[in-house]
């Protein structure tokens, strides 16, 4: 959950409170719908039956929905339920979601999951726990300011593909015009001049980005692009700055996307990589010496030292999590990689690699 006030009331009536409330008619039942953005009533004429015990067992274990449980007539015939049920209610795009299936606590969070979150989100301050939080971690981001022309015919269209991958992809939409949201366009390579556009990214142990083949915004080309991704057809997008016609010249070689394999992995060459980001105090403060490391080692017939701008270049044989990283490619065909874990001087350094990548590795 967030950390608005109403999330933290939320919270607190759940943990003070039984997990789900009784519903006695259905004026009880009408004010819980009308409480909260989305609520969970189970409908169950017997609520000791072993499917209440279960939806119980499920109100229990969410924290931010209210729930309600009743086996009252009145309740059944106004919400038009002639048997034993579960609805959640909610106050966007349906409104209204049947559970079908077994009656199951885990049955029931992965409905709740899949339905309690708009079929698309914006992405602002108070919308990210839910989004970074939720059981989806795939998720499609629409790039798309809101000055545009045809603004919500853009977003329509996106919508309009959402409802096909409910469960599976979480659909979100940036204002790309926000200066909130210029570091999310950095971290993906993206000028604002570039936007409306499309990129998807999954948050499993690595983060992983893709980068649809048309710029078409249309609903079919999102779906494709979608269903692609989901059958494993395409592959993750690697950034790449231009590499410059001067990258060789100084005593630090410049690294992008595109020379990155051809140097680091050399089978002739020792390499040592500084991977910086430039808004890094701590790169900032490892610049001078890195450059004279770069100048100690200028001459030498098989040693390297290198710098790569992790934020705007990726390569897939190394993953970088953390401000400054440095990893040193040894020579040899065995493309080995070794963290360095020493101390951040030049001594440090020159010892690391006159001692092959032994004394300061990780």
């Amino acid at each position: 959950a967030g950390r608005e006030a109403d999330d933290i009331v939320s919270w607190l009536k759940k943990r003070t409170g039984p997990a789900a409330a009784t519903l006695s008619d259905a004026a009880a039942a009408a004010a819980l719908v009308d409480s909260s953005e989305v609520v969970v009533i189970g409908f169950f004429k017997d609520v000791t039956s072993e499917a209440a015990k279960e939806f119980l067992l499920a109100a229990e274990a969410v924290d931010d929905i209210p729930f309600g449980i009743s086996s009252s007539a009145d309740v059944f015939s106004k919400y038009q339920l002639s048997k034993d049920g579960v609805v959640l209610f909610k106050k966007f795009d349906e409104g209204r979601n049947n559970f079908e299936g077994d009656v199951t606590k885990d049955n029931l969070l992965n409905f709740i999951k899949s339905n309690s979150l708009p079929l698309v989100i914006e992405f602002t301050e108070q919308t990210a726990p839910k989004i970074f939080g939720g059981e989806i971690k795939t998720h499609i981001l629409l790039f798309l300011p809101k000055s545009v022309s045809d603004y919500q015919g853009k977003l329509d269209n996106f919508k309009s593909a959402a409802g096909n991958f409910k469960g599976k992809i979480l659909f979100i939409f940036i204002d790309s015009d926000h200066s909130d949201n210029q570091r999310i366009l950095e971290f993906f390579g993206l000028k604002k001049e570039e936007c409306p556009a499309v990129r998807l990214i999954t948050l499993e142990e690595e983060m992983t980005k893709y980068k649809p083949e048309s710029d078409e915004l249309t609903t079919d080309k999102i779906k494709e692009f979608c269903n692609k991704f989901l059958e494993g057809k395409i592959k993750p997008h690697l950034m790449s700055q231009d590499l410059p016609e001067d990258w060789d010249k100084q005593p630090v070689k410049v690294l992008v996307g595109k020379n990155f394999e051809e140097v680091a992995f050399d089978e002739n060459k020792n390499v040592f990589v500084e991977f910086y980001a430039p808004w890094c105090g701590h790169c900032k403060q490892l610049a001078p010496i890195w450059d004279k490391l770069g100048e100690t080692y200028r001459d030498h017939e098989n040693i390297v030292i290198a710098k790569m701008d992790s934020t705007a270049n990726e390569v897939e044989a190394v993953k970088i999590h953390s401000f400054p990283t440095l990893k040193f490619f040894p020579a040899g065909s065995g493309r080995n990689v070794i963290d360095y874990n020493g101390e951040r001087t030049l001594e440090g350094f020159k010892k690391f690699l006159e001692s092959g990548g032994q004394d300061g590795a990780a």
